[in-house]
């Protein structure tokens, strides 16, 4: 009985989606302590939690996905490149970030802002050395990285909400530990034939990727702030509560889409953890149209919405969830310049749709149908790009396969 539960913590521990879960319950966790024991540093908190999608997104775009599309040279010394490419990425992200912060938060001290701002930065090279050693080494060993920040984010978030000392800088600890752990313990010499890459050639391999999870980036911003100026803060309210309600959905996503740029061309349609997601969007989405106490739980505004609205949104998130796995899978397999102009064309499309919503939408059901007819014409237009895109070779020289 032991064998088989070891056994089974191990496979989950292989997998993109206890990364997921673990990530996402920092974040939850994080917040319910700032707001239980550290009030006065919660905005900063919750402004944090936004801007650590910096990290992620970015490194993805910059790493992940150019080892997943086999872009690299062959001679390059993968872990060594990605190290170049999270440190080129420190003085945009904190030009980003600390305006951001500026912005949203106008009354707070740099000192806050930086202390805020210091965990999102050191999150750039994690990410990178998840995606490298991802490659170099094992799932397994790369998952690690994340999985660890997750838990010492939680377990320093307890004893600084124990001891009064403020929250936002609860992952610090856990980062700088798992930083040395990469760089003094595990960091290896060049191989016979590497080489470091430049600054600036680390970042070239991965800037059309980078483009288009910048524009992506830039759209996430953009809606809450656009639905609250058509519809009213109640719109804001109901957006925050569905999104809240698809959380387990969007692990369950971020899963699949983290599986298959890990995986690259192996990666199949058809998996267990796309019919975990697929179950999971069901679920989620007869549960809170169903139950008008389930959404009272969430908001007032939402318990109130009427159910075809709910329903519109529900299935906005269906479609949502398979123009991201068209749009990974077009990534994979599209010369990177084809996949820029079809990432920035389906942003293209959304910004738009967005935008021509200011002429008619003035209520919460018809900002969620926008929503709706927006990712539907993204999915055709990722259906309409991958038809008319030929398969690529595998390249020449593939990069190693990484070993258990």
């Amino acid at each position: 009985m032991i064998g088989t539960l070891t056994r089974a913590a191990r496979r989950l521990q292989g997998t993109q989606l206890s990364v997921q879960a673990l990530s996402r319950l920092s974040s939850v966790v994080l917040f319910l302590l700032a707001s239980w024991a550290d009030t006065e540093h919660l905005a900063l908190v919750a402004l944090q939690g936004i801007l650590l999608a910096l990290p992620f997104a970015l490194m993805e775009s910059l790493v992940g996905r150019p080892i997943s599309a086999g872009l690299l040279p062959a001679h390059w010394d993968i872990e060594s490149w990605a190290r170049r490419a999270s440190v080129a990425t420190f003085a945009p992200v904190l030009l980003i970030a600390g305006v951001s912060a500026t912005v949203a938060l106008p009354e707070a001290t740099w000192t806050d802002r930086l202390l805020m701002l210091t965990p999102v930065l050191l999150q750039l090279p994690l990410e990178a050395m998840f995606w490298a050693q991802a490659r170099t080494r094992s799932t397994a060993t790369a998952n690690l990285i994340p999985q660890s920040v997750a838990i010492g984010t939680m377990l320093f978030g307890a004893v600084f909400a124990l001891t009064g000392v403020r929250v936002d800088i609860a992952a610090v600890p856990g980062q700088l530990a798992i930083l040395a752990w990469l760089l003094l313990l595990q960091r290896r010499p060049l191989a016979a034939g590497t080489v470091r890459p430049g600054y600036v050639a680390s970042v070239r391999v991965g800037a059309t990727y980078f483009v288009t999870a910048s524009v992506d980036l830039a759209y996430s911003v953009a809606l809450p702030s656009v639905a609250g100026a058509l519809a009213g803060p109640a719109a804001v309210v109901v957006l925050r509560a569905l999104e809240l309600a698809f959380g387990p959905f969007h692990v369950l996503l971020s899963a699949t889409t983290r599986e298959d740029v890990v995986l690259g061309r192996e990666s199949r349609w058809i998996n267990p953890v796309r019919l975990m997601t697929v179950a999971g969007w069901a679920l989620v989405s007869v549960v809170i149209t169903a139950s008008p106490w389930v959404r009272g739980l969430l908001a007032t505004d939402l318990r109130d919405l009427s159910l075809l609205a709910v329903a519109v949104f529900c299935a906005y998130k269906g479609l949502l969830m398979f123009s991201t796995w068209m749009s990974v899978r077009h990534m994979i397999w599209a010369p990177p310049r084809r996949y820029l102009v079809s990432g920035v064309g389906s942003r293209v499309i959304a910004l738009s749709a967005l935008a021509i919503s200011v002429l008619w939408v003035d209520r919460v059901p018809d900002l969620l149908l926008s929503l709706l007819i927006c990712e539907a014409l993204v999915v055709t237009w990722f259906a309409y790009r991958t038809a008319r895109t030929p398969v690529t070779p595998a390249p020449t020289a593939p990069v190693p396969t990484p070993t258990a």
